[in-house]
């Protein structure tokens, strides 16, 4: 699967572009604040119908206007072609997958996996299980056919719950939604295990590969006590549930732990070597996708020399040529791109005007 081809209109400081990268690898050079990383965030929305970055919707218009439009072409494994689009404007986003109109973000989710490698990933091992539940559920959404029905179902009663919760509503009414939870929980749970499993196997070689004799292992937290089963969990926490006015246990609450070592990772000695491991947990999440449904996602890498060693550099870069997917990468300056990296297309960003060199 790669992009064949994009259209941009009012998005950040681009006025119109026109965009046919290749392939294999596409490189992004340009000075800072040229528009580099807002070409990746203009992919990255394409397939997750939100922005990387902490910003609010309405900064992403281009000054003065009153929408941004986004539109793409993307061709799959089997050589068909699938239009993409989104229009946005300040209270409200329309969403085009294929011949739908009015599709969801998970329709784009599933039309277009890619992963993005940018100077803030840190975030996942540092900040909170947000982001690492984010980060396993997409790997499990891609992989996993039965998780997403559950994962559904599993939000349904939630939401049903804690609404009788903050509505103060008699325990009777609360515990009616507790054989769906327990039963759509143990499933998302179920899918997430095995995901995990099939995820730590890939770890190795391709840690020893990048991080030499270090070893990186992932921790799961279901969202309840390890030795009580998620109904027992749930019944001891009726009490201070209905106290605090929502549903303290479940796979809503759970988290991973990742450890280098015999140390936490968000431990580690360097915000560089934390980068390091988290670009290996994100491509080993796009080497199972690959194995497992043979579709490989669309790697967006943002500033690789940041922050970076050469010897991470050279390891990650051989490790993404390897995939043999589509990948776009940014830089600074010309100087400052690998000489391991081979065949690709290069793009030169300035002052939001893209051009293609070379």
């Amino acid at each position: 699967m790669y992009i064949s081809e994009v259209r941009m209109q009012d998005f950040r400081c681009f006025e119109r572009v026109l965009f046919s990268p290749g392939e294999g690898l596409n490189l992004i050079v340009g000075d800072n604040a040229s528009g580099k990383s807002s070409l990746l965030e203009a992919l990255f929305y394409l397939g997750r119908g939100h922005s990387f970055r902490r910003t609010a919707a309405s900064r992403i218009i281009r000054d003065q206007q009153k929408s941004f439009t986004l539109n793409a072409q993307i061709e799959t494994e089997q050589r068909r072609s699938l239009k993409l689009g989104i229009q946005r404007e300040p209270g409200n986003q329309r969403i085009k997958v294929g011949t739908r109109d009015n599709a969801a973000i998970l329709d784009l989710v599933n039309a277009l996996p890619l992963q993005i490698i940018d100077p803030n990933l840190h975030r996942l091992l540092e900040e909170g299980p947000h982001y690492r539940r984010r980060y396993l559920d997409w790997g499990v959404f891609h992989v996993e056919h039965g998780f997403f029905p559950a994962w559904r179902r599993y939000q349904r009663a939630l939401k049903q719950r804690n609404s009788a919760l903050r509505a103060g509503l008699a325990k009777t009414s609360v515990i009616v939604w507790d054989n769906e939870f327990v039963q759509a929980g143990l499933a998302v749970d179920a899918c997430r295990r095995g995901y995990i499993d099939s995820l730590t196997k890939i770890l190795p070689a391709l840690v020893g590969e990048i991080l030499g004799g270090e070893e990186v292992r992932i921790l799961y937290q279901p969202g309840w006590a390890k030795d009580q089963d998620l109904g027992s969990a749930l019944a001891r926490s009726l009490d201070s549930d209905q106290r605090a006015g929502f549903t303290h246990v479940g796979p809503h609450r759970a988290d991973l732990r990742v450890r280098v070592g015999s140390v936490s990772a968000r431990d580690w000695v360097s915000r560089g070597q934390q980068k390091v491991v988290t670009a290996v947990l994100l491509l080993a999440q796009a080497m199972l996708l690959d194995k497992r449904r043979q579709l490989k996602p669309v790697l967006l890498i943002d500033d690789l020399a940041a922050e970076l060693g050469g010897s991470y550099r050279k390891a990650l870069i051989n490790v993404v040529q390897r995939l043999q997917g589509q990948c776009f990468m940014t830089f600074l300056d010309e100087s400052l791109i690998p000489n391991e990296i081979g065949e690709m297309r290069m793009f030169h960003v300035e002052h939001g005007r893209l051009r293609q060199s070379g």
